[in-house]
């Protein structure tokens, strides 16, 4: 028997669907991929109905067992198995072991290792978004032990990589409702580490590293370097029109509608802007409203938008994506916190006031538009790359 170390926050544990409540169903507007038994299940079954929705609707590919088949969806962009109430015909006439593995697991998932399992939950789904914002101790951890006869079937895990995840976390977390403080103090702690030589102590430098940021923190050293920056209104406004267009191709996409309606106010005042022949002027507008505005707001709530950075780093574990290096990884990252908070700056400017309910949306819809596909990935990565400047340290433009 094999120990396996399985970690998971709060809001993971927690988690439960809330079915037809749900502002926005997962069982429309994407791929349904259904494993081999699943297909054989439906297309076999004793009940009628099931048995007929499945040969009109089940299209089968025979690409793999996992992917034996996928779901056509009807003509509002629905599973074919989904009633009235908006609830799964599977799960209510046959039970919830009938359900396909994507069903049954979704939002669920994990980054697996050799010896431990890092559970997460995917915030396309507007309920875990909700329950990761809603407590100040969602991302608190707890690890447990798990027996199972063998290893997992996956890389080891590399010591040092989860040292630097945990410390990514903990300078976030220690950064309070000042992200772009976290961000600034990631960037010289990432920085730091990428300097350690060959022949030095890895873990003695590293550690002195993450002491000399979070003391920057604590000290206010960040918060004065920081306010010597002038920002790149120029940068900060190619990037909002390049993923803005972006987001355009991806009409037919699963919450689209629900980005959309927010990207639109985001467009309006950059057009604004436009008319006086000035960016900077929309960019200045909106970093107005965020801090008059916004951040008194998030001050009342200091968890909320300090446990998304953390569930990022967390989900990503960051920064050690095997594709690019950690600056990068830590460029995407901020330039997707920067157009998270132009959204909601701009949606407080043009309604008025800050509510939750607009957060979870924007942030919900913006992960099931851009993290479930590599491929929306590398194309979001790809109209970054177009507006940076210099180098990955012109993140730095994009906190102001």
């Amino acid at each position: 028997m094999k120990n396996i170390n399985v970690v998971e926050p709060l809001f993971v544990s927690t988690f439960k669907c809330i079915g037809s409540e749900c502002r926005d169903h997962c069982c429309k507007g994407w791929d349904i991929h259904l494993d081999k038994p699943s297909v054989n299940r439906y297309l076999k079954s004793s009940l009628i109905e099931i048995k007929m929705l499945a040969a009109e609707n089940i299209i089968t590919t025979r690409k793999s067992f996992a992917s034996w088949g996928t779901m056509k969806l009807n003509e509002a962009g629905n599973c074919a198995f989904m009633d009235e109430n908006r609830l799964c015909k599977v799960h209510s006439r046959l039970g919830a072991t009938a359900l396909s593995n994507t069903c049954a697991t979704y939002p669920r998932a994990a980054n697996t290792f050799k010896y431990e399992q890092q559970k997460t939950l995917a915030l396309s789904c507007p309920e875990a978004t909700r329950q990761l914002l809603a407590s100040p101790d969602a991302m608190l951890f707890a690890e447990t032990i798990r027996l199972q006869k063998e290893e997992n079937k996956a890389k080891d895990l590399v010591q040092e990589k989860k040292l630097l995840n945990l410390m990514c976390l903990n300078i976030i977390k220690f950064s309070g409702t000042n992200l772009d403080e976290g961000f600034y103090a990631l960037a010289s702690f990432l920085l730091g580490a990428e300097k350690i030589r060959p022949e030095d102590e890895w873990l003695v430098e590293i550690e002195r590293h993450f002491s000399e940021a979070l003391n920057a923190l604590a000290q206010g050293h960040i918060r004065q370097q920081l306010d010597q920056i002038k920002p790149d209104h120029n940068l900060q406004w190619s990037l909002l029109l390049r993923l803005q267009s972006w987001f355009s191709t991806m009409a037919d996409k699963r919450a689209f509608p629900t980005l959309n309606h927010y990207v639109n106010k985001l467009i309006f005042i950059q057009a604004e802007g436009a008319k006086t022949d000035d960016v900077s002027q929309s960019m200045i507008r909106l970093n107005e409203v965020w801090q008059n505005q916004v951040m008194p707001w998030f001050a009342e709530r200091p968890w909320i938008m300090n446990n998304y950075i953390q569930y990022r780093i967390y989900d990503d574990f960051f920064p050690n994506d095997e594709n690019r290096n950690p600056l990068l990884s830590l460029y995407l990252l901020t330039a997707e916190w920067f157009l998270l908070k132009s959204l909601i700056a701009a949606n407080v400017e043009l309604v008025g006031k800050l509510d939750e309910e607009d957060i979870i949306n924007i942030i919900y819809s913006y992960h099931s538009i851009t993290k479930h596909t590599p491929q929306s990935v590398v194309a979001f990565l790809a109209e970054i790359n177009k507006v940076k400047v210099n180098d990955d340290l012109s993140l730095i433009y994009l906190v102001k």
